[in-house]
Order: C-alpha cells, then sequence, then structure tokens
C-alpha cells in the first residue's frame, strides 16, 4: 500500500493506535517490503513515542510500557494521519 504523503526520517506524525487513542511519533527508520530480505509484512516506519502524556494515555488502556519510558514501536503507513 503506498503512503498518500511522503514522510521522511524524524518528522513527527499524528498515529491512530490500535487502543483508539492518536499518539505522536518521530519517525526514525523506513520498512519497505520491496526491499526487505523476506518480503513480507506492510510499508512503515520504525518511530518512537516521545510525549510522556500519550505513553501514559496507552498505559491507561494496558499497554505495558513503564513510567518514564519512551518506547520504539512500528508504525504501519495506513495508520499516520498528519504532522504533529
Amino acid at each position: 500500500m503506498k503512503s498518500k504523503k511522503s514522510y521522511r526520517k524524524n518528522d513527527k506524525v499524528l498515529v491512530k493506535t490500535f487502543v483508539g487513542h492518536d499518539v505522536c511519533v518521530i519517525l526514525k527508520e523506513r520498512y519497505l517490503v520491496s526491499e526487505s530480505e523476506l518480503k513480507i509484512g506492510v510499508d512503515g516506519w520504525e518511530a518512537q513515542i516521545y510525549k510522556q502524556k500519550d505513553v501514559d494515555k496507552l498505559r491507561e488502556c494496558g499497554v505495558p510500557y513503564t513510567k518514564g519510558e519512551k518506547p520504539m514501536v512500528f508504525v504501519p503507513d495506513w495508520q499516520i494521519i498528519k504532522k504533529c
């Protein structure tokens, strides 16, 4: 699936999560299925949640992050809403 907009490394974007909250992340590394060894999965980004309030929102919904953590996550292209 091709993204509607092109994003670059270190862009801050708003992402729709599976628990229903939108969080801001910093895009770190691009993953493309066509360039991967096994050719499986979806195109997306390795990203980091950088706002502590977003991590706290996810923790309240049961996501097992520790307090003070800024986790690395995988963001499929279709979950990106817009730039923050």
